[in-house]
């Protein structure tokens, strides 16, 4: 029903594409975008559209639709399916059959630079899952990771403690921070990042954590927080895969496969990235001009850091059962974080 649904909306848009007088491409992509298209998001998406068209010549066009065609979740299904040909999701809506990518999501491992994290997630991936198919029936074609996120407080006190985070309730990210506050015994609703406002503006919980402040701006739940608390490496980044359909794939020629390549992979973690960054710094400071900004004590951040290990436990776990080194791929990709924010 659900796949109907999807299809009785998908299929004029794609009737009004094929009718357009716009002049012919041996390949046309429609690209989804899930957030509002205004969304850092979406922009760099368009950005990527125009440098795939400018690089082949025009045989490759893409077309992103004003508005999302599917939920946030059901991106991935929904390219595999062929509702639309390209799309990114959020890596915690597809932890159960993707690992890889979850390094990054691993607490207090990233920067508060997106550029730094993406580019240094891309050659972890690259580096140790080459040889390894995660993604069935879709092409990868990039992977982006957030700048950091912190601990927006709702009320008159901060969250600085461990106390104060489970005392009481927090919207979360899926993910690890999500589990390491339901771990301690606090009270957490999660899900997609374009469901919070909602949730925020009617009072549901008393904190957020889980989104940089740029998200903390875009999606307007900002003004709800009365102070934030920065700990010195943030407790989450979100990750994000970037993939094509693989029969859409299979239709382009492998020299603009080629083409396309030298836009997307590395490079396109680096656009995106850079992006990120341009609209977080912005956000940072319109952040400090309307709550408090508190340092996390180094007693929370010690909390936080204790209740973190299991995750990344588990994840190395999980990835030594693929015959990787979890731990050396984990200590790869921080190193890299490192390395590029140093240069």
């Amino acid at each position: 029903m659900k796949r109907l649904i999807l299809s009785f909306f998908v299929l004029p848009f794609l009737a009004l594409l094929a009718g357009a007088s716009a002049a012919q491409a041996d390949t046309r992509i429609l690209l989804n975008c899930f957030p509002p298209s205004k969304h850092v998001w979406c922009e760099a998406l368009r950005s990527w559209a125009e440098q795939v068209e400018s690089v082949t010549d025009g045989r490759v066009k893409v077309t992103v639709p004003p508005k999302s065609l599917a939920p946030p979740p059901e991106q991935l299904n929904s390219v595999r399916n062929g509702l639309f040909d390209a799309a990114f999701v959020f890596n915690g809506f597809i932890a159960k059959e993707v690992a890889g990518p979850m390094v990054a999501m691993n607490p207090f491992t990233g920067s508060d630079s997106a550029e730094s994290n993406s580019v240094a997630l891309w050659r972890t991936y690259a580096k140790f899952f080459a040889d390894k198919d995660e993604f069935e029936g879709v092409e990868l074609l990039g992977l982006v990771v957030n700048p950091g996120a912190h601990f927006y407080s709702m009320t008159d006190k901060p969250v600085n403690s461990m106390a104060e985070a489970t005392g009481r309730k927090m919207w979360a990210l899926p993910g690890a921070t999500a589990g390491i506050l339901k771990g301690q015994g606090g009270a957490v609703v999660s899900g997609p990042a374009a469901q919070m406002t909602e949730i925020i503006q009617r009072g549901v919980v008393d904190g957020f954590v889980g989104v940089p402040p740029q998200s903390a701006v875009a999606f307007n739940v900002l003004p709800y927080a009365k102070s934030v608390t920065r700990t010195p490496t943030s407790v989450f980044t979100a990750t994000f895969s970037f993939f094509i359909n693989e029969e859409k794939w299979a239709e382009i020629g492998p020299q603009d496969q080629k083409l396309i390549r030298s836009v997307s992979d590395e490079s396109f973690a680096r656009m995106v990235g850079q992006k990120f960054d341009a609209k977080n710094a912005a956000s940072i400071k319109k952040e400090e001009s309307m709550v408090k900004v508190h340092q996390a004590s180094d007693s929370f951040y010690a909390e936080l850091q204790a209740a973190a290990k299991p995750f990344a436990g588990k994840w190395v776990g999980k990835i030594n059962g693929m015959g990787i080194d979890g731990a050396a791929m984990l200590e790869f990709y921080v190193n890299e974080v490192k390395q590029l924010q140093a240069n």
